[in-house]
């Protein structure tokens, strides 16, 4: 498998867990919530930072599609 091939696969993994986080800070108390903003920062950086690591590797920017929905494999 190509390096890109991984990269994608990881910006995925890391988009999906992001938005599952969102998911629960949308449907738990302020207080919940507090609980766990560390690690929603968190992964809302794991997938910036994948993404920047897609874009240095292809020399592109990703599309408003691949960064919401991920990339079909």
């Amino acid at each position: 498998m190509d390096k890109l091939t991984l990269l994608k696969e990881k910006y995925n993994e890391k988009l999906k867990k992001a938005n599952e986080a969102e998911e629960y800070f949308n449907s738990h108390s302020v207080e919940e919530c507090m609980k766990y903003l560390k690690l929603f920062n968190l992964r809302t950086k794991e997938v910036s930072m994948t993404a920047l690591e897609i874009e240095n590797f292809t020399g592109r920017k990703m599309t408003t599609y691949e960064i919401i929905n991920g990339f079909k494999l």
